[in-house]
């Protein structure tokens, strides 16, 4: 039975039963606070953004738009998560699953994207920031057999571009004479800036790079299928 409640009641309901603030809600959905309070005070109805915020609230986006008697809430194993994540301020939300072309240029697309642009809605393992996206390791340079950290072909990596790159962090870089970002450790060594392969025999192993390349982001996890 639809409800008679409108948009903004069921979704400050369901913000209140997660003890999120405006703010969080919006870090974890990836719109502004304005746009959270607007649907919530009734002035906007918020149907573009309806699957992110649905997916950060845990519910299902048909109950967010007409309402039922309860709310059909997402469980932990729906969204693959693991069962000591629990929502709260710290509130790990689903990120989009994008291509290496997309992530190339997510600087320029991350204000205009769709949630139907994305392959999938995952759900981030760590805090992040509101332009988090995944991505799915291809190839094997970031594969370091026998030691740790390494990454399989198929692996899906969380990546942040609102984290600060540092010796040693894991990179999505786009080169620039490159369509797609790729993967790659980020290292500095006698004043050169370098990308490295994690896997001993890829070749060429390092990349120096010189106002060449853009860093599209941190490595802050990633997430193995069994």
């Amino acid at each position: 039975m639809k409800s008679s409640k409108p948009i903004g009641s069921r979704l400050r309901q369901r913000r209140t039963e997660l003890g999120l603030s405006q703010q969080a809600l919006a870090s974890a959905s990836g719109v502004s606070q304005g746009l959270i309070g607007q649907i919530e005070s009734g002035i906007n109805k918020g149907t573009k953004h309806i699957l992110q915020i649905a997916a950060a609230l845990q519910v299902a986006p048909e109950w967010l738009l007409s309402g039922g008697d309860d709310p059909p809430y997402i469980s932990e194993s729906d969204q693959n998560a693991n069962s000591n994540v629990s929502a709260g301020p710290d509130l790990r939300g689903n990120v989009p699953l994008i291509s290496s072309v997309q992530a190339g240029a997510w600087t320029e697309i991350a204000h205009t994207f769709r949630p139907s642009d994305a392959e999938l809605w995952l759900p981030c393992p760590v805090k992040h920031g509101p332009r988090t996206f995944c991505l799915r390791v291809e190839g094997e340079s970031m594969k370091n057999p026998g030691s740790k950290p390494s990454y399989d072909p198929g692996d899906i990596i969380f990546v942040d571009p609102d984290v600060c790159a540092s010796p040693g962090s894991r990179v999505v870089v786009k080169l620039d004479d490159q369509d797609k970002a790729t993967f790659k450790q980020y290292m500095e060594e006698d004043g050169r800036k370098l990308l490295k392969a994690l896997n001993p025999d890829w070749k060429p192993r390092y990349i120096e790079i010189n106002g060449n390349a853009t860093i599209c982001g941190v490595v802050i996890g990633k997430w193995v299928e069994e």
